[in-house]
C-alpha cells in the first residue's frame, strides 16, 4: 500500500513541476497556472463532494467545483490581451459551468423547494469563496520564472 502512495506522489510532483515550467512559455499565455488553479479549486472542494455524494445530493456534489472554477476563469480573463484561441475555450468552458449549475439548480428546486435552493445558493457560496481565494494567483503579478526584461517591445 504505501509503494502506491508514493507513485502518486511522484506522478503529482511530476505534474507540479512540469506545470510550473510550461507557465514560464509566453505562448501559453498563463493557462498552466489555469490548469494548476482548476486542480487545487478540485482537490479542495473533493472532501464536500464526497459528503454530499454520500448523503445522496449527486445533483449537487460538483457545485463547488463548478462555483469555483467559474470564479477562477472569470478571474483569469481579467485585464489580459489573450489570443481568439484561448477566449474561444474560456468562453466554452463558461458556458458549460454556468449550465450545468443551472440545471443543477432546476434539479434541486424541482426536488426539494425552497429547501434545496438555499442548499445551493450555500454550497455555491463555498464554492466561489475558494474560486476567489485561488484566484489570488492572478490578481497579484506574479513574476515570470524566467529572467525578465527591461526593454520595451
Amino acid at each position: 500500500m504505501l509503494p502506491k502512495a508514493y507513485g502518486k506522489t511522484a506522478i503529482f510532483v511530476v505534474v507540479l513541476v512540469l506545470l510550473l515550467a510550461l507557465d514560464t512559455v509566453r505562448a501559453l499565455e498563463g493557462l498552466p497556472l489555469l490548469i494548476l488553479a482548476l486542480a487545487l479549486a478540485l482537490l479542495a472542494t473533493d472532501r464536500l463532494r464526497v459528503w454530499l455524494r454520500a448523503h445522496e445530493r449527486v445533483g449537487l456534489a460538483m457545485l463547488p467545483f463548478m462555483a469555483a472554477a467559474l470564479a477562477l476563469l472569470v478571474v483569469f480573463c481579467r485585464g489580459r490581451n489573450l489570443s481568439q484561441g484561448v477566449l474561444l475555450l474560456i468562453t466554452i468552458a463558461l458556458v458549460f459551468d454556468i449550465l450545468l449549475a443551472a440545471l443543477a439548480l432546476i434539479g434541486e428546486a424541482s426536488k426539494r423547494g425552497g429547501r434545496g435552493v438555499l442548499e445551493f445558493v450555500g454550497l455555491a457560496g463555498i464554492g466561489i469563496v475558494v474560486g476567489l481565494v485561488l484566484s489570488l494567483v492572478f490578481l497579484v503579478q506574479v513574476g515570470c520564472l524566467g529572467g525578465t526584461s527591461l526593454a520595451q517591445p
